[in-house]
């Protein structure tokens, strides 16, 4: 019986760790396969660039007068092909229905078709030559015509109507290239007759708009990138290459540079594939622990085999055999363990899309080789050690491993330093993501909500402000385009006053009303707030571009002359310091200005009382007004916690580890305690008989173990520190690291050895000492 315990034990934290290894291989895997699939890609690159001003601004933008020059002038350019991307549209697909879709509809020729490998259900790329022609992939065409077959069918977008040339399969989980809806690039004319220099001029970027080139051969890279130096020179002016740098960007490498907005380092891949191993190290630890001391209790057994002429190598090979079919067992537990908590993991960890399994192929072989693996690092140890014992000391217990345990003792604090190490980064992890999520910085995000509008008129504005001032739950309103802290990247050089230069830094741009400081809590420190519908535009500067100005007093910039972008105007007032991005970088000299043709959304301030009556007041002031459209809403404080989606990640990524480890550890406390306990019943027995206290005993069976996990907390301390300081360095803003955080790391894992442990211990001491001594 005993020996079923302790195999169900050891199964159960091996299965667990290879359970886990297997969706960490999945997920990592997964993110490494991004846009391999594609035909040529490893000679494809995005064109993408540095801007040199105060310091380096990335953006991976080009124009397609760019692009349309390279594939003319450049030999070493086999295929071109360019995809606005990322556009947002309400869509009509008849018989009343309408949607509105966000971020999911990008315009293209039949060139990007034959750069990227794509399914084609029905039609052919040929097709998206003609203006008002679309291509939909197949869910999306189930989305608007159902079972019909959608061919010849007509969408709408702003009056437009688009006929359905061809269907796509669906496209892979595995790319960055995401659109649904594929609009033929001759429609652009029809749909925005007032940006015909898009197509013509150089200096038409954009973070939309997304420029590749596949090239004869890879190792052509660098020529490319310097005849794209003297071009530049040509078209963008002699000192352009003083601020611009264009660069060639590996198809494979877009997944993973966050400077071009890669949504995946491969450094966090790196730490997930060491977490995975660690928890590997741990179960394999409490395997190699139970093994050892668990067979001092077969001592008979060996002896005996080895008094009827049993060789040491063929108990070796028994003990090895028994330790390949201990996992075999626990990695086909793991496999359905993984198979069943994917969807979960999936799901909670990853929004939705973080596994997907790219070959199951390749994750047998992952699993056959962790399980070999585990064989050699956890089986040959115990193996060789018992294989070798001699006759004399197998017949009379005497195993040297468990009396000096030294081993064993190193490999219990090792596995409680790795369980340490992963509480605290968790719990600063946690904290640091709180802070986070839950400060601003110079503007108030709550009970504010933002609802798009696209393109509105004068007159629908008015309505919807009159109608709006009616509701008593609404506090205050702004037309603006996005929230002071968001992903927008709006931006660009400034000139002041009568300075001939333009600065040499950036400025941000928040795209706003006269209202826009009310709504979010800007506070303005000097001057007066914009002026609705102002003869001349006016500005509002924060703090820190008043210094980037190098003016010393505040009311100095009062009414001087600003151009911000292609906007000439006067500077108003200065606010205070606001964050237009996320807390992880510093504020930045940012702008608040009025540009009507940008204010795509509307920022509603709630009282937070009777909040979903007053929604549902909103909509219907929206659909009486906005006929055309389709309401949503956000609340602006969720739309902030998704700039730190990777650290939220990490964040779940290492508790869910440091729970596992603390897990599997427990495991091996429990199996190593259980069979102690067995070993020194007699001992118990007579201390018992000669007085001992339950306390007494149990104490004396908790002791050695509770002193490892207090050495391991002294090892961890620093460990911990080392990493987590090291990691928070990369914020802008940032919470203090106090040493209560690894003292309660520390305390966690000595509570919760002190309770698998004393469980067993207590057991032990609350045993009757006669039938203790009558065993023995």
């Amino acid at each position: 019986m005993a020996r079923k315990f302790y195999t169900v034990l050891n199964i159960s934290g091996l299965a667990l760790a290879m359970a886990c290894a297997i969706l960490l291989y999945a997920y990592i895997s997964y993110h490494l396969s991004f846009d391999r699939y594609h035909k040529d890609g490893s000679r494809t690159f995005r064109l993408v660039y540095e801007l040199h001003l105060d310091k380096t601004e990335y953006d991976k933008g080009a124009s397609l007068a760019m692009l349309n020059a390279l594939k003319a002038e450049l030999p070493q350019v086999e295929k071109a092909a360019f995809l606005i991307s990322g556009q947002s549209f309400i869509v009509d697909a008849g018989d009343h229905k309408r949607f509105r879709e966000e971020k999911t509809i990008a315009f293209a020729d039949n060139k990007w078709f034959s750069l990227f490998n794509y399914q084609w259900l029905k039609g052919s790329p040929v097709m998206l030559q003609k203006p008002n022609t679309t291509v939909i992939t197949q869910a999306y065409a189930r989305k608007y015509f159902g079972d019909v077959n959608p061919m010849g069918s007509v969408l709408n977008i702003k009056n437009t109507p688009l006929t359905v040339v061809g269907v796509l399969a669906d496209r892979p989980h595995n790319t960055d290239l995401k659109s649904e809806i594929y609009v033929s690039m001759e429609t652009c004319a029809n749909l925005f007759p007032d940006y015909k220099d898009w197509f013509t001029q150089w200096g038409y970027m954009s973070s939309t708009y997304n420029a590749f080139i596949t090239l004869h051969n890879p190792n052509q890279k660098a020529s490319v990138e310097a005849a794209i130096a003297k071009m530049i020179k040509i078209h963008l002016g002699n000192d352009a290459n003083k601020y611009y740098t264009f660069k060639l960007l590996p198809l494979q490498e877009i997944h993973f540079d966050s400077r071009y907005g890669g949504p995946v380092q491969k450094s966090m891949l790196t730490i997930l594939a060491v977490i995975g191993v660690l928890i590997i190290v741990i179960a394999g630890i409490n395997y190699v622990n139970m093994m050892v001391a668990q067979q001092a209790r077969r001592s008979i057994e060996i002896g005996t085999r080895k008094v009827l002429g049993a060789s040491t190598g063929q108990l070796f090979m028994q003990l090895i055999t028994e330790s390949v079919l201990t996992m075999a067992f626990s990695a086909a537990a793991a496999i359905i363990l993984a198979a069943a908590l994917m969807p979960l993991a999936d799901s909670l960890l990853f929004a939705g899309q973080g596994i997907a399994i790219t070959s199951y192929t390749s994750v047998g072989l992952f699993v056959l080789a962790t399980m070999f693996f585990m064989v050699a690092f956890t089986g040959i140890y115990p193996a060789v050690f018992l294989s070798r014992v001699t006759v004399s000391k197998a017949l009379k217990s005497k195993f040297y491993g468990i009396e000096a345990g030294v081993g064993r003792k190193v490999m219990v604090v090792l596995q409680n330093v790795i369980a340490q190490v992963l509480i605290a980064c968790t719990i600063i992890i946690v904290m640091q993501v709180n802070f986070l999520k839950n400060t601003d910085k110079g503007f108030d995000r709550n009970m504010v909500i933002t609802v798009p509008l696209g393109t509105s008129t004068v007159l629908q504005k008015q309505q919807l402000s009159q109608s709006l001032s009616r509701l008593n739950e609404v506090k205050s309103f702004s037309f603006c385009h996005k929230a002071p802290s968001s992903d927008s990247q709006r931006g660009g050089t400034v000139q002041f006053n009568s300075r001939q230069d333009w600065e040499k830094w950036p400025a941000r741009f928040a795209i706003g009303d006269s209202a826009y400081c009310r709504t979010f809590g800007l506070k303005v420190i000097a001057g007066k707030n914009i002026t609705a519908n102002p003869i001349t535009p006016e500005f509002l500067i924060n703090e820190k571009m008043v210094s980037m100005l190098h003016v010393k007093n505040m009311q100095d910039v009062i009414g001087k002359p600003l151009t911000a972008g292609d906007t000439k105007g006067v500077i108003a007032g200065v606010v205070k310091d606001f964050n237009v991005k996320s807390l992880i970088e510093p504020i930045e000299p940012s702008i608040l200005l009025e540009v009507n043709s940008l204010q795509t959304n509307l920022a509603i301030k709630l009282s937070g009382h009777h909040t979903e009556e007053t929604l549902n007041e909103l909509q219907k002031v929206y659909g009486t007004i906005f006929s055309d459209q389709v309401f949503t809403y956000q609340f602006v404080d969720e739309e902030i916690a998704r700039l730190y989606k990777s650290e939220i990640l990490q964040q779940k990524l290492i508790w869910g580890a440091a729970m596992l480890a603390i897990i599997i550890s427990s495991l091996g406390l429990l199996g190593l305690i259980s069979i102690i306990t067995l070993q020194r019943t007699k001992e118990i027995g007579i201390r018992k008989v000669l007085g001992a206290s339950v306390g007494q005993v149990s104490m004396l069976l908790s002791a050695d173990f509770l002193k490892m996990v207090v050495i391991a907390m002294l090892i961890a301390t620093p460990i911990s520190w080392l990493i987590m300081n090291k990691w928070i360095q990369g914020f802008a803003y940032r919470i203090q690291i106090h040493w209560w955080v690894f003292a309660l790391a520390g305390g966690a894992a000595v509570i919760i050895a002190l309770l698998t442990v004393s469980s067993q211990a207590v057991k032990a001491a609350l045993a009757n000492p006669v039938n203790s001594l009558r065993s023995e």
